[in-house]
């Protein structure tokens, strides 16, 4: 065979592969990016405050509900007007109630992409205020007053829970008071109280601000104040704090302290010092359920001569099936599901009561304003700088019932803007607002403005303290 057939067999080969190379491949299939969205919570987890972290806990379990339930927020898409479900990505840690512990947090999951926080506990949370608005990063806070300067920043992107304790004061002192006339008192309540030493309770004692003030714009010449005296975030005595009320025969001790050990070494003291054979009624004001559920005979001795109460912002998981199946309240028994499912068959107040189910609530809150944002952006507009508008700006906070339905004031918005007075039976702290009505906060000097609106079918649950700002 002469070489040229050869030669030309081959070039035949060398077109046929550049033909082939050449010819209109098949598309790839697209593959759809996973949308997802990153919160952080920060969260009280250990340390002796760890009750409160209950609340981080319970807004972990509210996001992982959802997204083994629904696959994470469902919106409608503004372009295409398509269901659409975006995840939600937990990064959580624990700062044991301690600030820099929080702030290291923080960055750590700025690093990480954390477009939402969440950040549970007074001081650590006050700590991160800047830093939100620095690097634009919108921030829900989990059962935490608040420093009263917090909206101070120009633009402010940590939002409000619970104003101030100085301001969260007077409502419910205002429903003691009544209590105290109804019981056939007369005269001015004496007042006296303790506090944990921690920086954001310290503002009680700053002129104008402080809970002196507030208390005699509040209730006037209804009240006699005694002072504020402060006790370790975890004594293992408080006879000393305790005294000065006793001499000056105190009507009423108010105690600010949220730590379950403290709480249970100042009931032992009190009991030791009498008080309650004294007259003196007593009101751990943020008093973690598991010391009544552990010691029901200290509370029980206690209300046989005076009275006991605590104080909470919604429900304490202790409520009867009648009330925790009512269908004003489905979030309530959201709450009580999720807490069963993931804590062993537990009910609330085995997780800390209100600090469980209020958690679920802000949840809840960051849910909602997640997809009121995505609805107006579609996730490929989606910024933080919309989501922390929207949350500013939210419209009507139905929680389901684990608060009265409300719609916040626009200027200054609050995501706890009530307490409840509990009492105390056989060891379970009873919220029952059909007794004790919810008690909103009103005016103050920073905000004296502050106008919120409850929703008609609560109205009947909820009373306002007279507004001194407003003449009411």
């Amino acid at each position: 065979m002469s070489k040229w057939p050869k030669v030309m067999i081959a070039i035949v080969m060398v077109l046929a592969l550049v033909v082939v190379g050449c010819a209109p491949k098949e598309a790839a299939p697209t593959t759809e990016v996973e949308k997802v969205i990153t919160i952080g919570i920060l969260g009280s987890l250990t340390g002796p405050l760890r009750s409160i972290g209950e609340g981080a806990i319970a807004c972990n379990d509210y996001f992982t509900e959802l997204n083994a339930t629904e696959g994470g927020v469902k919106y409608t898409d503004p372009q295409t007007g398509k269901e659409e479900v975006v995840a939600v990505r937990v990064l959580m840690g624990d700062h044991a109630w301690d600030a820099a512990k929080c702030m290291s947090l923080y960055e750590r999951f700025k690093a990480e992409g954390m477009q939402l926080v969440f950040a549970n506990g007074s001081a650590p949370t006050a700590v991160i205020y800047s830093a939100c608005a620095r690097d634009h990063i919108p921030g829900i806070q989990i059962d935490t007053t608040t420093d009263p300067f917090i909206y101070e920043i120009e633009e402010p992107y940590m939002s409000m829970a619970a104003p101030s304790m100085a301001v969260n004061g007077g409502p419910f002192c205002w429903a003691f008071s009544n209590r105290w006339k109804k019981a056939g008192n007369t005269g001015k309540i004496k007042i006296g109280q303790i506090a944990a030493d921690v920086a954001t309770r310290r503002v009680y004692s700053v002129p104008e601000l402080g809970f002196e003030d507030y208390l005699n714009k509040v209730l006037g010449d209804d009240v006699d104040f005694l002072g504020t005296v402060y006790m370790p975030v975890a004594p293992v005595d408080v006879k000393a704090e305790l005294t000065p009320f006793i001499e000056q025969h105190a009507d009423l001790v108010l105690v600010d302290h949220w730590g379950s050990g403290a709480c249970r070494v100042l009931m032992h003291d009190a009991l030791d010092l009498e008080m309650h054979k004294k007259g003196i009624d007593l009101c751990i004001e943020w008093l973690p359920t598991d010391v009544p559920l552990a010691e029901p005979e200290m509370f029980d001795e206690y209300n046989k001569y005076s009275e006991v109460t605590c104080l909470s912002q919604c429900w304490q998981g202790s409520e009867p099936p009648e009330v925790v199946n009512d269908p004003r309240f489905p979030g309530l028994k959201l709450a009580y599901d999720l807490c069963a499912k993931y804590h062993d068959g537990v009910k609330p107040e085995e997780r800390a009561g209100w600090y469980y189910i209020a958690g679920v609530k802000d949840a809840m809150i960051g849910a909602q304003v997640i997809r009121e944002t995505l609805d107006e952006t579609g996730y490929a507009n989606f910024t933080t700088e919309k989501l922390r508008e929207n949350l500013f700006h939210i419209g009507t906070i139905d929680s389901g019932g684990i608060l009265p339905t409300y719609d916040p004031d626009p200027d200054c918005f609050m995501s706890y803007p009530c307490s409840i007075i509990n009492e105390i039976h056989n060891g379970h702290c009873m919220v029952e607002p059909w007794k004790n009505p919810w008690s909103f906060v009103v005016g103050y000097t920073l905000y004296p403005g502050l106008n919120v609106k409850i929703a008609d079918e609560y109205k009947d649950l909820v009373e306002f303290p007279p507004d001194p700002f407003r003449g009411e």
